[in-house]
């Protein structure tokens, strides 16, 4: 490829991938990367350009091999470059440069595949869990477009029943984890607008065969460790801290959470006062300190301008938007924990580990089962069983309790 060359190509082959159903998100990363490396050949005063060079100018400027990528973050960066070449050569391209563990990404889903991988990017997983993340979602498109289901839109639930039925030969605690993931892809595909239906409309219990008698739970401290690792200079922050302190020091449900109106809080009183989505019983619960400042924090300082007036918590992607379900923050404790340095050991490191964590640190603290379903919103005592069992100096009380009527 000679240098007059190389600006004309690129501008051809954006054109031909906005063609092919590419996303704003992955034009606009393939136009920067591909302007940069313009500019490399230009300062380097590159006569013919090849394939050597881009390596170079990947090594020189972004500091990876461009033929042994190791993080999402890379692949994306590559792919432009690649493309290009294979464009210069054929006139066309494939679009299958990234196979995660072998997985062949279908050409007609591969826009798709490559907005959802730069999605987990900026998710503060580790790589192993964006990995994961990245081969369940190859593998739900992958059987999608060997059913003839060929573009996105067309998948209903029963492919998703199918889909899972397909996944023999896994131990129930692996398959139990597809699931879950499973569920999370399913809610970004909802949120952007690519199905009709959320993970938790098309998996409302993932049910865990393998499940300990001992609830998860996190220590006073360990859930101090993780509020105080939240980064609360950024909008997303305060968001995540805003989130995680409902869980730590009320035990709310996330669906509760993510619904808040702002009519449900009242400022001068204390309190805040909200229907259960799960059950549609009335709660009211204390507006302690811990939550109210990251809450004020959250609404002057990173929520966004948006036209729903009724939500406190909107999208931080636009269109600014209500969330239509708690499957976010699954994501956001997830992420919060994992950069806690906290070793999770096996236990769950969701929102509801947090509610669990709560009623077991209430019951160590001399709290009666009764107050402790009050905060969790319980309509009776027996329903908390399950989340005291972890505390066995108290395991005695749950069966003294008179449960409500």
């Amino acid at each position: 490829m000679l240098k007059n060359d190389l600006e004309p190509l690129s501008e051809a082959l954006l054109d031909r991938m906005t063609d092919d159903g590419y996303s704003q998100q992955i034009l606009g990363k393939s136009r920067w990367v591909l302007g940069l490396f313009c500019q490399y050949c230009k300062r380097k005063g590159i006569e013919s350009i090849s394939l050597s060079n881009a390596a170079d100018f990947v090594g020189e400027h972004f500091d990876f091999d461009l033929y042994n990528p190791s993080i999402p973050i890379q692949y994306a960066i590559r792919y432009p470059l690649l493309t290009l070449f294979e464009f210069d050569k054929n006139g066309t391209y494939a679009k299958t440069h990234n196979k995660p563990n072998s997985v062949e990404i279908p050409r007609n889903y591969d826009a798709l595949f490559q907005e959802y991988r730069m999605y987990i990017e900026g998710l503060e997983l580790k790589r192993s869990s964006r990995f994961k993340r990245i081969l369940t979602f190859a593998k739900f498109i992958h059987y999608l477009d060997g059913i003839g289901i060929t573009e996105i839109h067309g998948a209903e639930r029963k492919n998703v029943y199918d889909f899972i039925e397909s996944l023999d030969g896994y131990a129930p605690k692996t398959l139990q984890g597809h699931k879950v993931i499973l569920r999370m892809i399913l809610d970004w595909l909802h949120e952007e607008g690519y199905i009709h239906f959320s993970g938790w409309d098309a998996l409302p219990v993932i049910h865990d065969e393998t499940r300990r008698k001992l609830m998860s739970y996190y220590s006073k401290e360990e859930i101090g460790q993780i509020l105080s690792s939240i980064d609360t200079d950024s909008r997303s922050g305060k968001f995540a801290y805003c989130a995680v302190c409902f869980f730590a020091y009320l035990g709310m449900r996330a669906g509760d959470v993510i619904r808040l109106r702002f009519s449900d809080i009242d400022w001068n009183r204390g309190s805040i006062r909200f229907s259960q989505h799960k059950t549609g019983n009335p709660q009211m619960l204390p507006l302690l300190d811990e939550i109210r400042y990251p809450l004020i924090d959250y609404i002057k300082n990173a929520r966004y301008q948006s036209s729903d007036t009724e939500h406190i918590f909107i999208t931080l992607r636009a269109p600014h938007k209500a969330y239509a379900n708690g499957g976010v923050l699954y994501n956001v404790v997830e992420a919060c924990i994992e950069k806690s340095g906290i070793d999770s050991g096996g236990r769950h490191r969701g929102p509801h580990a947090l509610r669990h964590s709560l009623a077991t640190n209430l019951m160590s603290g001399d709290v009666p089962v009764s107050g402790i379903s009050d905060i969790l919103g319980h309509t009776s005592t027996l329903t908390t069983e399950i989340y005291l069992t972890i505390d066995e100096k108290h395991l005695k009380e749950v069966s003294l309790e008179v449960p409500n009527a």
